[in-house]
């Protein structure tokens, strides 16, 4: 970190993305993320908050990883612990930012809420060194909404002059400047009342996301478990349907003691309740949750339902808590 002596601060995170890009000679429009370091993006901003800046890493989110999440969380806690820290913002690139939403709400999100801060990501979607680059004005917001003191603590990201909480934060466009919204989630959603815990580096449960589609083949269902993993988020049709190819797969994954939830792959809604045809009556499902938050949620439910607890709970009971589900298995 920098200046040292400065009594209470923002801490600023910088972990990559296209926020911290630069363009290519390709003359294509093409850039490469990860490259200007967060100490050099905070010079582009005029803010009245005192600012700390630490890399914790610089690349392509597309590249993101369990140990980078589980150094992250770990930073994210200490900065929450501190007195001094009044906020902390993440510079994140876009393509994976929902996921680290996720993760930082099921494994701080009580935190940040219980010490009244809020932990504030955000990023870009062109490069620093476009002309039009929208990075310095997305990082000012989100420094000072970090830094404002009404009530609205926890997990958040901010893109253009919209603050998002982090579980309803979706990216819903691909290259479009405006590319998040919020996802209109229900007043009732539960959350875990404890933070879960972090996952070491070495130890994140394997999950992996199948999708169901026309002529579906349940050959990666079998072969994944015979690899090894632990869990499989549906990527279903619809609210969560699946082909009556992979339901048998699927069905005897289960029976072997992995681990199911269905999603949609549409991205938007509520996936819930049983199927009207029977098929994974087992199998969790993942509420208001994308495939990939889906996927983080079913990782750390898995890992904390390892952990010693005088009251432990099965992965079930995590997840259900986690997404809000009517009942807990």
């Amino acid at each position: 970190m920098s200046n040292s002596s400065i009594p209470s601060f923002i801490l600023v995170i910088g972990t990559g993305g296209t926020i911290a890009g630069l363009t290519t000679d390709s003359g294509n429009g093409g850039y490469q993320a990860g490259q200007v370091p967060i100490s050099t993006l905070l010079t582009q901003i005029n803010t009245k908050f005192p600012i700390k800046n630490m890399q914790l890493s610089n690349i392509d989110s597309c590249d993101l990883s369990e140990p980078h999440l589980s150094k992250l969380g770990a930073q994210v806690r200490t900065g929450l612990a501190d007195t001094e820290v009044i906020g902390i913002v993440i510079t994140h690139g876009t393509d994976t930012m929902e996921e680290t939403a996720t993760f930082l709400e099921f494994i701080c999100g009580g935190s940040a809420r219980n010490f009244g801060k809020k932990v504030v990501l955000t990023g870009a979607m062109l490069p620093s060194d476009h002309r039009e680059a929208d990075g310095p004005q997305n990082l000012s917001n989100a420094i000072e909404f970090a830094g404002k003191r009404d009530g609205q603590s926890g997990i958040w990201a901010v893109m253009g002059s919209k603050p998002i909480p982090g579980l309803a934060l979706v990216k819903g466009h691909s290259s479009h400047i405006d590319a998040f919204f919020e996802e209109t989630l229900s007043p009732d959603w539960i959350q875990v009342s404890n933070d879960l815990p972090i996952p070491p580096d070495n130890q994140w449960p394997w999950v992996e996301i199948i999708t169901s589609h026309s002529g579906a083949r349940p050959d990666t269902i079998r072969s994944l478990e015979g690899l090894g993993v632990q869990g499989i988020v549906l990527a279903g049709t619809g609210a969560g349907t699946v082909h009556e190819n992979l339901a048998p797969a699927l069905e005897r994954f289960m029976e072997a003691g992995g681990a199911v939830v269905r999603a949609s792959r549409i991205g938007r809604g509520y996936v819930g309740g049983s199927l009207a045809n029977g098929r994974l009556a087992k199998a969790l499902s993942a509420g208001y949750l994308n495939p990939a938050k889906a996927r983080i949620a079913l990782q750390l439910a898995l890992f904390a339902s390892t952990q010693s607890s005088p009251n432990p709970l099965s992965w079930q009971d995590y997840f259900a808590r986690m997404v809000g589900l009517p009942e807990f298995r």
